[in-house]
């Protein structure tokens, strides 16, 4: 059961620190997801959402009537929905902070890039369809393997569901795209598991992110409790070279089948170079908007 008090906040957007995202918004605390590797339990500073992650969510009850004094205000950019929460919490359908939210901005010029588990997302395409130009959506998938994603990600839909609707809103015409991540050393890494997800979004995107594990205390805590083999994932996401050949064998899947793979974390390679950064892709470039002051 999850609990969602409401609560104010002095402000909607925040400057986002991703290079193609000009500010990012948030219109819950915590994640209805409960995803055991989620690492943004670590930006959020409500004590009792990280304790409880998963099982409750704070509302934003003031978001949309400051959210549209800022816009007034801000010169527009792109806005990354959400960036430490998913967007489309289940309270979402009630509450529909979210889809007021991307009301507002579309009115005042800004343009949106969404990112998601939710097929919730597809309550709003009347909305996202109507200014197609200024939006993208994005669905995080890590596999294919519905077995996998219930211990792992136990409050999403399924990745079925996730494909569809994906495949659902690009047939809109809506700018869309995948982020498979984080790559989990022997769940996801392998070539055949990311194929399995490209083949089951099918041909709906152009466009794959790709990130790896980050371990972070609470993620150590409870990626440890639920995989027997924690200690040695822990030891193999810190070697570049693994990451090297993950990053080359997905790159060439993706070369086969037509898509344009973008791996993340600018770090160096095994034998040279550097993997670029997932948001240098994201936003802007997807949607051809100019590059603000500040970026």
């Amino acid at each position: 059961m999850t609990s969602c008090p409401r609560v104010r906040v002095g402000s909607a957007l925040s400057r986002s620190g991703l290079p193609d995202l000009d500010y990012s918004l948030n219109p819950y605390v915590g994640c209805r997801h409960g995803c055991l590797y989620c690492y943004a339990r670590e930006y959020v500073r409500y004590g009792e959402v990280v304790d409880r992650w998963g099982s409750l969510v704070l509302v934003k009850e003031n978001l949309v009537e400051l959210l549209d004094r800022e816009a007034r205000k801000l010169k527009p950019g792109v806005v990354g929905i959400s960036t430490i929460t998913d967007p489309y919490q289940p309270v979402e359908v009630g509450e529909k902070l979210t889809r007021k939210s991307i009301e507002v901005l579309l009115k005042r010029g800004f343009a949106v890039s969404i990112q998601t588990k939710s097929t919730l997302v597809l309550r709003d395409l009347d909305l996202l369809t109507s200014r197609r130009e200024a939006v993208d959506v994005g669905f995080t998938i890590i596999t294919a393997d519905p077995s996998t994603s219930s211990l792992l990600e136990p409050g999403a839909p399924r990745p079925a569901q996730r494909a569809e609707a994906l495949r659902t809103i690009s047939s809109t015409g809506v700018k869309t795209w995948l982020f498979y991540g984080p790559v989990i050393p022997g769940l996801n890494d392998s070539a055949e598991s990311f194929r399995g997800v490209l083949e089951l979004v099918g041909n709906c995107v152009e466009l794959v992110f790709v990130d790896k594990l980050r371990i972070t205390p609470r993620v150590r805590i409870s990626l440890s409790s639920a995989l027997e083999n924690f200690e040695k994932i822990s030891s193999t996401v810190r070697d570049r070279y693994w990451w090297s050949r993950v990053v080359n064998s997905f790159s060439e899947v993706c070369a086969k089948l037509g898509v344009r793979c973008v791996a993340s974390i600018a770090e160096p390679l095994a034998g040279g170079g550097r993997v670029l950064n997932l948001s240098s892709f994201r936003g802007k470039r997807l949607l051809n908007v100019e590059r603000s002051s500040q970026g």
